[in-house]
């Protein structure tokens, strides 16, 4: 294991730690009416924390085919959140099903890029997206929240 990979790997968990502490942070600060505001044309904040507790569920196991680990048994399909609170356990869940599928990775899977549909990822730059998306998602459930119409 090279000081490389060691620091790349530690700087994509504490992205997606900074990543997930700012969507926890932006979801405690909505009420229940909150989940049910939507821009034009757009999502409810209901449905973007859907979005993300099952985006982070489809991540997992694209991480895990990255890595060549077969998938783990599925999880029941959560519901919508009905409340700010709601969507707390199922985040959590979310992120220890990606958690677990990381577990092991090893250097050599860690950096090389795989072919999916019809993109190219390494674990790496899944890792990247993740953070990515919850920051994305956070910045949306504030402006949707806040009635501004752009995130």
């Amino acid at each position: 294991m090279t000081a490389e990979f060691e620091r790349d790997l530690a700087a994509a968990r504490q992205a997606l730690d900074a990543a997930r502490r700012e969507l926890l942070a932006t979801i405690n600060t909505l009420t229940t009416a909150d989940l049910e505001r939507a821009r034009r044309g757009g999502w409810t904040v209901r449905r973007v924390l859907q979005h993300v507790i099952d985006s982070e569920r489809l991540y997992a196991l694209l991480l895990r085919h990255l890595r060549g680990v077969p998938p783990a048994p599925p999880e029941a399909t959560a519901n919508a959140p009905e409340s700010p609170a709601d969507a707390l356990p199922e985040l959590d869940a979310s992120r220890r099903a990606l958690v677990a599928a990381l577990e092991g990775v090893e250097e050599q899977s860690f950096y090389t890029l795989r072919t999916v549909g019809h993109e190219e990822y390494s674990i790496f730059s899944l890792l990247e997206n993740v953070a990515s998306h919850d920051r994305e998602h956070a910045g949306q459930i504030k402006a949707i929240a806040n009635g501004s119409e752009t995130p």
